[in-house]
């Protein structure tokens, strides 16, 4: 791809300009992101609902609450943090595999046992 090269300077009002574009960006991020992480977890739940499977998240969720764990107990045994913890739970995010198999083993389960719930 060919780069676009300006053969003109830009006045300090353009660049004032674009300095602001971008801090208005970055300042709106986390709100975007936060809004984006919500409408792919409501398509995740969807998904899940019309194929009758459950989620990842409702499979960690339900395993703790089961063997009477909190959030924050979970979190700590997987090395991870509560917030993070939550959001998985919400299917907000996915976890890395390495994050996955904390978690599973955290539960005393094996990975395969808890895929294997959302799976079938």
């Amino acid at each position: 791809m060919k780069r676009i090269i300006r053969n003109r300077h830009r006045t300090p009002e353009e660049v004032e300009e674009d300095r602001k574009v971008r801090e208005l960006i970055e300042k709106e991020k986390p709100e975007l992101n936060a809004k984006f992480r919500h409408i792919i977890a409501e398509r995740r739940k969807v998904k899940a609902t019309d194929k009758g499977i459950q989620t990842l998240g409702g499979r960690i969720r339900m395993t703790r609450e089961a063997k009477g764990m909190s959030q924050i107990r979970l979190a700590e045994t997987a090395h991870i943090s509560q917030g993070y913890l939550s959001q998985l739970e919400q299917d907000e995010r996915e976890p890395s595999l390495s994050i996955a198999t904390r978690i599973a083993h955290a539960l005393d389960l094996s990975l395969d046992e808890l895929a294997a719930h959302i799976l079938s």
